[in-house]
């Protein structure tokens, strides 16, 4: 499109007016002033937070009370508890402290199921909803045995547990 000269310095008189702000805002401002806004929010929310009564309030976790279960072994007590009547088997079990701040200390186990695909769902679920440890992650694997020409499924799962040392 040719515009012709004397229209020129209109178009960019435009150009400057209404495209240029769109631009800076769709693609600089638009972001900051959305992040801004939440952070408002947020910050409202917490104050009225911060305010309500205690009753209100959810109670801190007593972490002092909890059984012991990675490194004394009743995880794996009650997994094989549970695994009695299924198709799975317990491959592996590597229990670790991976992090210690004064009285606190989190507990890991590196546990390796072999069966097949429901049994170790269901055993993912139950994992999942065990009280005092937290199923943090688990990665799925297939590996083939050359011997009998099987394939077999591994599931690799990471339980964390918190606990806090008491010092009497």
């Amino acid at each position: 499109m040719k515009v012709p000269y004397q229209y020129r310095g209109i178009m960019l008189l435009v150009l400057f007016i209404v495209v240029l702000p769109w631009v800076v805002w769709h693609f600089a401002l638009h972001n900051t002033f959305i992040t801004w806004r939440d952070c408002r929010y947020l910050a409202r929310k917490l104050e009225v937070a911060e305010s309500l009564p205690s009753k209100y309030q959810k109670p801190i976790k007593d972490y002092t009370n909890i059984p012991e279960l990675i490194l004394s072994g009743g995880l794996l007590d009650s997994l094989r508890r549970y695994i009695s009547d299924r198709d799975v088997k317990v491959v592996g079990y590597e229990p670790q402290i991976t992090e210690k701040q004064g009285s606190l200390e989190l507990h890991v186990a590196r546990i390796t199921l072999d069966g097949n695909f429901k049994d170790l769902l269901r055993m993912t679920y139950t994992l999942e909803s065990m009280p005092f440890c937290r199923l943090r992650s688990m990665g799925w694997t297939v590996y083939t045995d050359h011997r009998r020409k099987q394939k077999f499924l591994t599931l690799i799962i990471y339980v964390e547990q918190l606990i806090m040392e008491s010092k009497i």
